[in-house]
């Protein structure tokens, strides 16, 4: 597969390379460098020129294909969650467990671009049966730009809940607030029921909480950086961070792990799961930049 890419899409910005056993895709330009491997569509790492990693990957996470990577970027579609009939499904969609196609790689005006394609085979239709595309393509330009685009190619109508499951680095939870919230009802899925969220966030770990409603901006702040996450095609944000028993819970996370990450997703989930017509796509997108 790694020496098929390399004579196919052969780029002077973009270099494949292979981490134990999954492919890597690295886009290298003017704005940064960002890496993605085709198992699950995951990003995994974005470095904007002259700056820091944003992206939180685990330092024991298992690159072996047997599962997803523990941090990046994981795709979570056609369900957000368990899935929506049948425990018995993996959580959180049928995307982030299997190899996506490198459909194309191109420059851009003021960028670079890969995109990832995925379409159901019978592993898959077990699971999902509708057929379907997806397709994510990740543009590196003067911030990072992530699209995921589903297409119903069946002739029925389908619910979908979905996210860009994004796994921030932060120097220290404890101390962070996630602005762009206040006002919002959330859907508290440690505590039970609803509230309103009064304020800035901070993050009271452990923490899993679903912000209906929200289609706009939400910026990070752990006192050393902003990192403003803009969004399109999502109604809601998800705020997750597992904790200290719950890191304990993680065979590829350290224990002190939860300290350095918390996930802030575009989603849309809950109240906020949509019906994808037959025939028709959505959108999903979401664009990060440190201020």
């Amino acid at each position: 597969m790694l020496a098929e890419l390399q004579r196919r899409f052969a780029h002077p910005q973009v270099r494949f390379h292979q981490r134990d056993q999954l492919v890597m895709v690295e886009l290298d330009n003017a704005y940064g460098r960002a890496t993605v491997t085709p198992f699950g569509a995951t990003l995994l790492s974005y470095i904007p020129r002259d700056g820091e990693e944003v992206i939180w990957v685990s330092e024991t996470a298992r690159y072996d294909g047997a599962k997803p990577v523990r941090g990046g970027v994981p795709v979570c579609w056609p369900w957000f969650g368990p899935h929506p009939q049948d425990a018995g499904h993996k959580a959180h969609g049928v995307a982030r467990y299997v190899t996506w196609e490198v459909e194309a790689v191109e420059s851009l005006d003021a960028g670079t671009r890969a995109v990832f394609r995925l379409e159901p085979d019978a592993a898959i239709r077990a699971a999902w049966p509708g057929d379907f595309r997806l397709r994510l393509a990740v543009t590196l330009g003067e911030r990072l730009t992530l699209e995921l685009t589903a297409e119903n190619r069946s002739d029925e109508d389908w619910t979908v809940s979905e996210a860009l499951h994004t796994y921030f680095r932060v120097a220290d939870v404890r101390d962070l607030e996630v602005k762009g919230l206040t006002g919002l009802t959330y859907v508290d899925k440690v505590h039970g029921g609803r509230a309103v969220q009064q304020g800035p966030l901070g993050v009271n770990a452990p923490m899993d909480r679903v912000y209906l409603d929200h289609g706009g901006t939400a910026i990070l702040q752990d006192g050393q950086r902003l990192i403003q996450v803009d969004k399109a095609g999502s109604a809601s944000t998800v705020v997750w961070n597992p904790g200290a028993e719950g890191a304990q819970g993680f065979a590829d996370m350290p224990d002190d792990g939860w300290t350095s990450m918390v996930c802030v997703e575009a989603a849309n989930a809950l109240d906020d799961a949509y019906t994808l017509r037959a025939g028709a796509s959505h959108t999903l997108a979401m664009t990060i930049g440190v201020v």
